[in-house]
């Protein structure tokens, strides 16, 4: 909808056309928009540093963000995965994620600082799915992993011993 003032009075109008134009782009340069930031990193390079920051958070289990050990959060986490197993690529899947409206509302919360929310943590998992193609655990496995595999090996040093 478009708001048009015909006679003093505002009016909300359905769009004749799309916002996005079919003609050539003029060859002066690109036109000047206010919503578009041209010193941006390229969105796939937000995503890559998700998954990074993923790893990072999660190969040390005790330096984990609170939220992120709540069974809410790993449940919605699990929710969003399983909605993004079809996606086949990356280009498909930063496609998704730009269309995404929560991640749209926060953006700027990571760079803030703030732990990544679930929507965000799933996006970053499936990212790295595809990057090299293996398939990661549940989120509880994910989290716990390495602190399973400490106590798995432990404890079987522990029967060997007995």
């Amino acid at each position: 909808m478009s708001i048009v003032v015909r006679r003093g009075q505002a009016i909300a109008e359905p769009r004749a056309r799309l916002l996005r134009f079919d003609r050539a782009a003029s060859a002066l340069g690109p036109a000047a928009t206010s919503d578009i930031d041209l010193d941006a990193p390229p969105p796939g390079h937000e995503l890559a540093r998700l998954a990074l920051d993923l790893v990072v958070r999660t190969a040390e289990p005790v330096d984990l963000p609170a939220r992120w050990t709540t069974f809410p959060f790993g449940r919605e986490v699990d929710r969003t995965r399983a909605q993004l197993a079809p996606i086949g690529t990356r280009s498909a899947l930063l496609a998704s994620y730009l269309r995404e409206a929560s991640i749209a509302a926060t953006r700027g919360s990571v760079e803030a600082g703030l732990p990544a929310g679930p929507v965000r943590v799933a996006y970053a998992i499936r990212w790295l799915e595809l990057g090299d193609g293996r398939t990661r655990p549940s989120w509880a496995s994910f989290v716990a992993g390495p602190v399973d595999l400490v106590v798995d090996s432990v404890a079987g040093a522990i029967a060997g011993l007995i």
